[in-house]
Protein backbone atom coordinates (compact mmCIF):
# COMPACT_ATOMS: atom_id res chain seq x y z
CA UNK A 1 0.00 0.00 0.00
CA UNK A 2 1.25 3.32 -0.60
CA UNK A 3 0.35 6.14 1.66
CA UNK A 4 0.82 10.29 1.30
CA UNK A 5 0.38 11.47 5.10
CA UNK A 6 -0.52 14.85 4.74
CA UNK A 7 -0.14 17.20 7.52
CA UNK A 8 -0.91 20.96 7.94
CA UNK A 9 1.90 21.41 10.56
CA UNK A 10 5.35 23.16 11.40
CA UNK A 11 7.55 20.14 11.68
CA UNK A 12 9.47 19.55 13.49
CA UNK A 13 7.68 21.09 16.48
CA UNK A 14 7.89 21.21 19.99
CA UNK A 15 4.04 20.54 20.10
CA UNK A 16 2.80 16.53 20.63
CA UNK A 17 1.01 16.42 17.06
CA UNK A 18 4.31 16.53 15.45
CA UNK A 19 5.63 13.82 17.47
CA UNK A 20 2.39 11.82 17.32
CA UNK A 21 2.42 12.15 13.12
CA UNK A 22 6.04 11.52 12.66
CA UNK A 23 5.75 7.92 15.28
CA UNK A 24 2.46 7.24 13.20
CA UNK A 25 4.26 7.56 9.87
CA UNK A 26 7.29 5.43 11.02
CA UNK A 27 5.42 2.51 12.43
CA UNK A 28 2.97 2.47 8.88
CA UNK A 29 6.11 2.45 7.18
CA UNK A 30 7.71 0.04 9.58
CA UNK A 31 4.65 -2.29 8.42
CA UNK A 32 5.68 -2.48 5.07
CA UNK A 33 3.84 0.56 3.43
CA UNK A 34 4.96 3.12 1.29
CA UNK A 35 4.76 6.20 2.81
CA UNK A 36 5.35 9.58 2.30
CA UNK A 37 5.14 12.58 5.01
CA UNK A 38 3.66 16.00 3.18
CA UNK A 39 4.58 19.17 5.19
CA UNK A 40 4.23 22.75 4.57
CA UNK A 41 7.32 24.60 4.07
CA UNK A 42 7.03 27.23 7.07
CA UNK A 43 9.09 29.42 9.06
CA UNK A 44 10.56 26.92 12.19
CA UNK A 45 13.09 28.15 14.09
CA UNK A 46 14.03 24.56 14.86
CA UNK A 47 16.67 23.67 12.78
CA UNK A 48 17.11 19.71 13.08
CA UNK A 49 15.36 17.89 10.68
CA UNK A 50 12.47 15.91 10.93
CA UNK A 51 14.34 11.90 11.83
CA UNK A 52 16.95 13.32 13.81
CA UNK A 53 14.54 15.67 16.15
CA UNK A 54 12.27 13.10 17.06
CA UNK A 55 15.26 9.69 16.84
CA UNK A 56 12.76 8.19 13.88
CA UNK A 57 14.43 5.82 11.45
CA UNK A 58 14.41 7.21 7.88
CA UNK A 59 12.44 5.06 6.42
CA UNK A 60 10.09 7.21 5.07
CA UNK A 61 10.08 10.33 2.78
CA UNK A 62 9.37 13.36 4.17
CA UNK A 63 8.25 16.51 1.70
CA UNK A 64 7.93 20.37 2.11
CA UNK A 65 4.97 21.70 0.45
CA UNK A 66 5.19 25.24 -0.92
CA UNK A 67 2.78 27.84 1.02
CA UNK A 68 1.95 31.27 1.97
CA UNK A 69 3.55 31.79 4.88
CA UNK A 70 2.07 34.30 6.78
CA UNK A 71 1.95 33.06 10.81
CA UNK A 72 5.03 35.03 11.98
CA UNK A 73 3.22 38.20 11.29
CA UNK A 74 0.23 36.54 12.97
CA UNK A 75 0.26 39.33 15.56
CA UNK A 76 -0.61 42.29 13.08
CA UNK A 77 -2.62 40.30 10.74
CA UNK A 78 -4.45 38.06 13.16
CA UNK A 79 -6.98 34.66 11.88
CA UNK A 80 -5.72 35.71 7.98
CA UNK A 81 -2.28 34.43 8.82
CA UNK A 82 -3.44 30.89 9.55
CA UNK A 83 -6.34 31.31 6.91
CA UNK A 84 -3.55 32.03 4.23
CA UNK A 85 -1.00 29.00 5.27
CA UNK A 86 -4.23 26.87 5.41
CA UNK A 87 -5.69 27.55 1.87
CA UNK A 88 -2.34 27.76 0.24
CA UNK A 89 -0.84 24.30 1.14
CA UNK A 90 -4.84 22.95 0.84
CA UNK A 91 -4.34 23.85 -2.81
CA UNK A 92 -0.52 23.29 -3.39
CA UNK A 93 -1.39 19.80 -1.91
CA UNK A 94 -4.13 18.98 -4.50
CA UNK A 95 -2.16 19.90 -7.31
CA UNK A 96 0.50 17.89 -6.35
CA UNK A 97 -1.26 14.91 -5.73
CA UNK A 98 -0.87 11.84 -8.39
CA UNK A 99 -3.81 10.62 -10.21
CA UNK A 100 -4.06 7.45 -8.09
CA UNK A 101 -2.58 4.12 -6.60
CA UNK A 102 -2.00 5.42 -3.06
CA UNK A 103 -4.41 6.93 -0.03
CA UNK A 104 -4.01 10.00 1.55
CA UNK A 105 -3.86 10.24 5.62
CA UNK A 106 -4.45 12.61 7.19
CA UNK A 107 -5.66 14.38 11.28
CA UNK A 108 -6.22 17.98 9.29
CA UNK A 109 -10.08 18.80 8.64
CA UNK A 110 -9.13 21.63 6.33
CA UNK A 111 -7.31 18.94 3.69
CA UNK A 112 -10.13 16.76 4.42
CA UNK A 113 -13.02 19.38 3.08
CA UNK A 114 -10.93 19.92 0.10
CA UNK A 115 -10.45 15.97 -0.48
CA UNK A 116 -14.23 15.77 0.11
CA UNK A 117 -14.62 16.87 -3.40
CA UNK A 118 -12.10 15.21 -5.17
CA UNK A 119 -12.42 11.05 -6.16
CA UNK A 120 -9.09 10.61 -3.57
CA UNK A 121 -9.29 7.79 -1.50
CA UNK A 122 -8.68 9.41 2.20
CA UNK A 123 -8.51 8.52 6.11
CA UNK A 124 -9.44 11.09 8.28
CA UNK A 125 -8.05 10.70 11.74
CA UNK A 126 -10.05 12.78 14.41
CA UNK A 127 -9.18 14.11 17.54
CA UNK A 128 -11.96 16.39 18.00
CA UNK A 129 -15.46 16.99 18.09
CA UNK A 130 -16.53 20.38 16.59
CA UNK A 131 -19.28 22.38 18.31
CA UNK A 132 -20.75 22.99 14.67
CA UNK A 133 -20.74 19.72 13.52
CA UNK A 134 -22.40 20.35 9.69
CA UNK A 135 -19.16 21.41 8.17
CA UNK A 136 -17.91 18.91 8.87
CA UNK A 137 -20.13 16.14 8.00
CA UNK A 138 -19.34 16.22 4.24
CA UNK A 139 -15.90 14.96 5.39
CA UNK A 140 -16.92 12.16 7.45
CA UNK A 141 -19.38 11.23 4.63
CA UNK A 142 -16.96 10.66 1.99
CA UNK A 143 -14.24 9.63 3.56
CA UNK A 144 -12.82 6.07 3.09
CA UNK A 145 -12.28 5.47 6.67
CA UNK A 146 -12.30 7.32 9.93
CA UNK A 147 -9.93 6.62 12.63
CA UNK A 148 -10.87 7.93 15.94
CA UNK A 149 -8.43 7.92 18.81
CA UNK A 150 -11.52 7.32 21.39
CA UNK A 151 -14.41 5.35 21.35
CA UNK A 152 -16.46 8.31 22.79
CA UNK A 153 -15.36 10.40 19.60
CA UNK A 154 -16.72 7.09 17.71
CA UNK A 155 -20.29 6.96 18.93
CA UNK A 156 -20.35 10.75 17.92
CA UNK A 157 -19.70 10.28 14.43
CA UNK A 158 -22.38 7.02 14.45
CA UNK A 159 -24.84 9.74 16.22
CA UNK A 160 -24.23 12.40 13.05
CA UNK A 161 -24.24 9.67 10.55
CA UNK A 162 -21.02 8.02 9.96
CA UNK A 163 -21.44 4.58 9.34
CA UNK A 164 -20.31 2.26 11.69
CA UNK A 165 -18.80 0.46 9.78
CA UNK A 166 -15.91 2.89 8.75
CA UNK A 167 -14.87 3.61 11.88
CA UNK A 168 -11.88 2.27 13.48
CA UNK A 169 -11.16 3.25 17.29
CA UNK A 170 -7.14 3.52 17.46
CA UNK A 171 -5.63 5.45 20.80
CA UNK A 172 -2.27 6.59 20.28
CA UNK A 173 0.81 4.89 21.90
CA UNK A 174 4.12 4.90 23.34
CA UNK A 175 7.68 3.53 22.01
CA UNK A 176 8.60 1.12 24.84
CA UNK A 177 12.07 0.20 23.33
CA UNK A 178 13.24 4.18 24.09
CA UNK A 179 11.84 3.67 27.63
CA UNK A 180 13.31 0.18 28.12
CA UNK A 181 16.43 1.93 26.67
CA UNK A 182 17.12 4.00 30.16
CA UNK A 183 17.46 1.17 32.52
CA UNK A 184 18.73 2.80 35.39
CA UNK A 185 17.82 2.85 39.13
CA UNK A 186 15.32 5.45 40.77
CA UNK A 187 17.39 7.11 42.70
CA UNK A 188 20.06 7.27 40.25
CA UNK A 189 17.88 9.39 37.91
CA UNK A 190 16.82 11.66 40.73
CA UNK A 191 20.57 12.10 41.15
CA UNK A 192 21.59 13.14 37.81
CA UNK A 193 18.41 15.42 37.27
CA UNK A 194 19.23 17.20 40.80
CA UNK A 195 16.40 15.37 42.88
CA UNK A 196 17.01 14.72 46.63
CA UNK A 197 16.08 11.06 47.32
CA UNK A 198 14.56 11.92 50.47
CA UNK A 199 11.25 13.90 48.46
CA UNK A 200 8.18 12.30 47.23
CA UNK A 201 7.90 13.44 43.64
CA UNK A 202 4.77 13.60 41.68
CA UNK A 203 5.24 14.95 38.52
CA UNK A 204 3.64 16.49 35.71
CA UNK A 205 5.48 15.71 31.83
CA UNK A 206 4.50 17.13 28.84
CA UNK A 207 2.62 20.28 27.82
CA UNK A 208 1.47 22.72 30.16
CA UNK A 209 -1.33 24.12 28.36
CA UNK A 210 -3.73 22.25 25.01
CA UNK A 211 -5.40 24.90 22.70
CA UNK A 212 -4.91 27.62 25.75
CA UNK A 213 -6.89 25.16 28.01
CA UNK A 214 -5.69 24.65 31.78
CA UNK A 215 -4.96 20.80 32.26
CA UNK A 216 -4.52 20.73 35.47
CA UNK A 217 -1.47 22.04 36.75
CA UNK A 218 -3.04 24.75 38.85
CA UNK A 219 -5.19 21.59 40.81
CA UNK A 220 -1.72 20.18 41.63
CA UNK A 221 -0.17 23.11 43.53
CA UNK A 222 -3.78 23.55 45.15
CA UNK A 223 -3.32 20.20 47.12
CA UNK A 224 -0.06 21.09 48.15
CA UNK A 225 -0.64 23.00 51.16
CA UNK A 226 -2.75 20.11 52.20
CA UNK A 227 0.36 17.81 51.93
CA UNK A 228 3.74 16.18 53.78
CA UNK A 229 6.23 18.61 53.44
CA UNK A 230 8.55 16.04 51.99
CA UNK A 231 5.87 15.80 48.66
CA UNK A 232 7.66 17.99 45.84
CA UNK A 233 5.32 18.60 42.36
CA UNK A 234 8.07 18.94 39.59
CA UNK A 235 6.40 20.08 36.02
CA UNK A 236 8.28 19.14 32.80
CA UNK A 237 7.80 20.95 29.55
CA UNK A 238 6.13 24.16 30.04
CA UNK A 239 7.13 27.60 28.04
CA UNK A 240 8.46 29.94 29.70
CA UNK A 241 5.38 32.68 29.87
CA UNK A 242 3.53 29.25 31.32
CA UNK A 243 6.19 28.43 33.72
CA UNK A 244 5.92 32.12 34.94
CA UNK A 245 2.07 32.41 35.31
CA UNK A 246 2.26 29.02 37.45
CA UNK A 247 5.62 30.25 39.61
CA UNK A 248 2.94 33.01 40.66
CA UNK A 249 0.02 30.74 41.40
CA UNK A 250 3.02 28.72 43.75
CA UNK A 251 3.96 31.83 45.60
CA UNK A 252 -0.21 32.91 46.19
CA UNK A 253 -0.68 29.20 47.84
CA UNK A 254 2.98 29.80 49.63
CA UNK A 255 4.62 26.74 47.81
CA UNK A 256 7.18 27.92 45.97
CA UNK A 257 9.80 25.87 47.20
CA UNK A 258 7.66 22.70 46.80
CA UNK A 259 7.47 22.73 42.93
CA UNK A 260 10.07 22.66 40.50
CA UNK A 261 9.05 23.99 36.85
CA UNK A 262 10.99 22.81 33.82
CA UNK A 263 11.05 23.82 30.23
CA UNK A 264 10.61 21.25 27.07
CA UNK A 265 13.12 18.67 26.87
CA UNK A 266 13.90 16.02 24.48
CA UNK A 267 12.20 13.13 24.21
CA UNK A 268 15.39 10.88 25.64
CA UNK A 269 15.56 13.26 29.09
CA UNK A 270 11.85 12.97 29.28
CA UNK A 271 11.71 9.60 29.70
CA UNK A 272 14.24 10.10 32.48
CA UNK A 273 12.70 12.60 33.97
CA UNK A 274 9.47 10.19 33.89
CA UNK A 275 11.40 7.84 35.22
CA UNK A 276 13.06 9.34 37.90
CA UNK A 277 9.10 10.56 39.34
CA UNK A 278 7.70 8.44 42.50
CA UNK A 279 4.32 9.09 41.01
CA UNK A 280 2.44 10.87 37.66
CA UNK A 281 -0.12 12.61 37.66
CA UNK A 282 -2.67 13.63 35.08
CA UNK A 283 -4.34 16.28 36.32
CA UNK A 284 -7.01 17.15 33.60
CA UNK A 285 -10.27 19.30 34.14
CA UNK A 286 -13.45 17.93 33.45
CA UNK A 287 -14.07 19.31 29.77
CA UNK A 288 -15.80 17.86 26.37
CA UNK A 289 -11.95 18.08 24.95
CA UNK A 290 -10.52 16.44 28.10
CA UNK A 291 -13.17 14.14 29.00
CA UNK A 292 -13.92 12.51 26.29
CA UNK A 293 -11.71 13.17 22.64
CA UNK A 294 -8.00 13.30 24.45
CA UNK A 295 -5.70 9.90 23.67
CA UNK A 296 -2.42 12.08 25.54
CA UNK A 297 0.79 10.62 24.69
CA UNK A 298 1.72 11.22 28.43
CA UNK A 299 -0.96 8.48 29.05
CA UNK A 300 0.65 5.90 27.28
CA UNK A 301 4.35 7.12 28.33
CA UNK A 302 3.57 7.36 32.21
CA UNK A 303 2.34 3.74 31.97
CA UNK A 304 5.52 2.71 30.31
CA UNK A 305 7.52 3.91 33.17
CA UNK A 306 6.97 1.79 35.59
CA UNK A 307 5.85 4.81 37.99
CA UNK A 308 2.04 4.51 39.83
CA UNK A 309 -0.09 6.99 38.34
CA UNK A 310 -2.59 9.58 39.62
CA UNK A 311 -5.45 10.66 36.96
CA UNK A 312 -8.42 12.39 37.01
CA UNK A 313 -11.19 10.29 36.80
CA UNK A 314 -12.63 10.98 33.01
CA UNK A 315 -14.18 8.92 30.95
CA UNK A 316 -11.68 9.35 28.03
CA UNK A 317 -8.75 8.19 30.56
CA UNK A 318 -11.19 5.38 31.48
CA UNK A 319 -10.95 3.93 28.01
CA UNK A 320 -7.50 3.02 28.97
CA UNK A 321 -6.69 2.97 32.77
CA UNK A 322 -8.73 1.22 35.57
CA UNK A 323 -8.25 0.81 39.39
CA UNK A 324 -5.72 -2.05 38.64
CA UNK A 325 -3.84 0.03 36.92
CA UNK A 326 -4.36 3.81 38.41
CA UNK A 327 -5.32 5.91 41.15
CA UNK A 328 -8.03 7.94 40.29
CA UNK A 329 -9.69 11.45 41.79
CA UNK A 330 -12.28 13.80 41.04
CA UNK A 331 -11.40 16.12 38.45
CA UNK A 332 -10.85 19.60 39.53
CA UNK A 333 -10.55 18.51 43.12
CA UNK A 334 -7.77 19.79 44.92
CA UNK A 335 -9.00 17.94 48.32
CA UNK A 336 -9.25 14.82 46.48
CA UNK A 337 -5.46 14.96 44.94
CA UNK A 338 -4.03 15.36 47.91
CA UNK A 339 -6.00 12.09 49.50
CA UNK A 340 -5.09 10.36 45.99
CA UNK A 341 -1.32 11.22 46.91
CA UNK A 342 -1.67 10.29 50.90
CA UNK A 343 -3.06 6.95 49.69
CA UNK A 344 -0.33 6.10 47.04
CA UNK A 345 2.16 7.15 49.39
CA UNK A 346 1.16 5.25 52.32
CA UNK A 347 1.50 2.18 50.62
CA UNK A 348 4.34 0.69 48.62
CA UNK A 349 2.32 -2.31 47.98
CA UNK A 350 0.05 0.01 46.22
CA UNK A 351 2.06 1.66 43.84
CA UNK A 352 3.92 -1.27 42.89
CA UNK A 353 0.77 -3.20 42.19
CA UNK A 354 -0.33 -0.38 39.75
CA UNK A 355 2.50 0.30 38.24
CA UNK A 356 3.22 -3.52 37.56
CA UNK A 357 -0.01 -3.97 36.12
CA UNK A 358 0.12 -0.52 34.11
CA UNK A 359 3.40 -1.88 32.43
CA UNK A 360 1.65 -5.10 31.41
CA UNK A 361 -1.48 -3.30 30.39
CA UNK A 362 0.34 -0.92 27.66
CA UNK A 363 1.95 -3.24 25.60
CA UNK A 364 -1.01 -3.60 23.58
CA UNK A 365 -0.73 0.15 22.72
CA UNK A 366 2.81 0.56 20.88
CA UNK A 367 2.76 2.83 17.91
CA UNK A 368 3.85 -0.70 15.63
CA UNK A 369 0.72 -2.08 17.03
CA UNK A 370 -1.74 0.73 16.44
CA UNK A 371 -0.35 0.99 12.75
CA UNK A 372 -1.04 -2.57 12.14
CA UNK A 373 -4.31 -2.01 13.44
CA UNK A 374 -5.06 0.61 11.06
CA UNK A 375 -3.55 -0.94 8.18
CA UNK A 376 -5.71 -4.06 8.64
CA UNK A 377 -8.67 -1.71 8.79
CA UNK A 378 -7.76 0.29 5.72
CA UNK A 379 -6.57 -2.68 3.79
Amino acid sequence: MKIIYVANSRIPTEKANGFQIVKTCEALSAAGTELELWIPKRFNPIKSDVFSYYGAKTIFGVRKIPVIDLLPLEKFLGPLAGFAESVSFAVSVLFRLPPDGYVVYSRDQFICWFLSFSKIKFVYEIHSFPRHSGWYGRIWRKSYRLVSITEKLKNLLVEKGAAVEKILTAPDGVDLEAFNAIDRPQEELKTELGFSGGDFLIGYVGKFKTLGMEKGIRTMIEALPLLDKVIKMVFVGGKESEIKDYKNVAARFNVSGRCVFIGYQPYAKMIKYIKAMDALAIPFPYNPHYAFYTSPLKLFEYMASGRPIIASDLPSLREILNDKNALFFKPDNADDFARAVKTLKGSDALGYHLSRQALADVKKYTWDARAQNILNFIG
